[in-house]
């Protein structure tokens, strides 16, 4: 299950902008447009990290522990301590034992975790999450189209992974 709980709005744009332009000496600008969304987003600067998404997911626990690999993203995971809850022995649980979690990533976090975790070389169950999450901000952030995507297809069709899948040309 995904269900995109929060995702940029016009007023955190706005912020994206003032701070891009604030960075060149300037503070007059008109609210920012989508092709400048788009490419503030494929160049990937440093303003995008302001937009924020969350996200909440019930994924078998191993999934999970291939998100909470992204350390610029900020995850909220059930607990499955003894302590905090009977429902099963957390010694004894199974890998695939269902787990909610609340996801939370800035926008230049969230192209990476496509870029990596849409690869094929990702597990099938995580790329299936992670296209269901991308799928999602871009039914609410259109601005976002054509970069979530695998790093083969963001790279022009080279692979630059150890071992590459091969779909894409190795670099």
């Amino acid at each position: 299950m995904v269900e995109l709980l929060r995702y940029p709005t016009d007023a955190d744009w706005y912020e994206v902008k003032r701070r891009a332009l604030v960075t060149v000496g300037k503070t007059e600008f008109a609210p920012p447009t989508t092709e400048w969304k788009h490419m503030i987003l494929e160049a990937r600067h440093s303003p995008i990290r302001y937009l924020q998404f969350s996200f909440y997911l019930e994924v078998p626990t191993w999934l999970s522990v291939h998100l909470c690999r992204h350390v610029h993203a900020q995850p909220y995971v059930r607990s499955q301590r003894n302590d905090r809850q009977n429902e099963y022995d957390r010694n004894k649980a199974p890998q695939d034992a269902p787990v909610a979690m609340i996801w939370d990533l800035n926008a230049e976090e969230l192209l990476t975790v496509a870029n990596k975790r849409l690869c094929s070389l990702a597990a099938a169950e995580t790329r299936a999450v992670v296209r269901e999450m991308c799928d999602k901000a871009l039914e609410v952030c259109p601005e976002f189209n054509g970069l979530l995507v695998p790093m083969c297809e963001y790279h022009g069709g080279v692979c630059h992974e150890l071992k590459s899948c091969g779909r894409c040309r190795h670099a």
